[in-house]
């Protein structure tokens, strides 16, 4: 799997590539459902390591938060083979006091779309697992990344 960020500078999202496995796929070659959420929530794990700057381990061990997905749902719009790449994109679509509804698409990197996952996650804190309000240089960063996406 290889990252890459379309980074602040420019109007283009986050995303991830990665190659369909043989695995991934039932007999007939056609990708498993919880393997699309996978790649997903991948993305969206990669996207808070690299543009919020901390990664879950860090978010969960040393700062006694999470963020758990309290909705997800998807849409498959064509199957992708084994061994073809998968690009996924990371779009905010939504932030609120302690949640983000993430919007994450797959494509063939030539614009036909696999699948698109809408995602919510709520920050919480530990060990009372309540929501939390989204700490200001994390918002800062979704905003400004939100921005640089054209979604603000």
């Amino acid at each position: 799997m290889g990252t890459g960020t379309g980074g602040l500078a420019k109007p283009s999202a986050f995303n991830v590539t990665r190659r369909v496995k043989w695995g991934d796929c039932d007999p007939a070659g056609i990708i498993y459902t919880p393997r699309v959420l996978d790649y997903a929530m991948e993305t969206l794990e990669a996207w808070n390591r690299e543009i919020l700057g901390v990664p879950w381990l860090k978010l969960n061990r040393e700062m006694s938060m999470g963020w758990p997905t309290v909705r997800a749902e998807l849409d498959f719009l064509a199957a992708p083979a084994p061994d073809e790449d998968v690009v996924t994109e990371l779009w905010v679509e939504q932030v609120g006091r302690s949640s983000v509804t993430f919007l994450i698409t797959g494509d063939d990197g030539n614009g036909r779309v696999f699948f698109r996952v809408k995602v919510t996650s709520c920050l919480i804190s530990r060990p009372a697992f309540k929501p939390t309000p989204i700490p200001e240089a994390l918002l800062e960063r979704i905003h400004d990344y939100r921005k640089a996406c054209g979604s603000a």
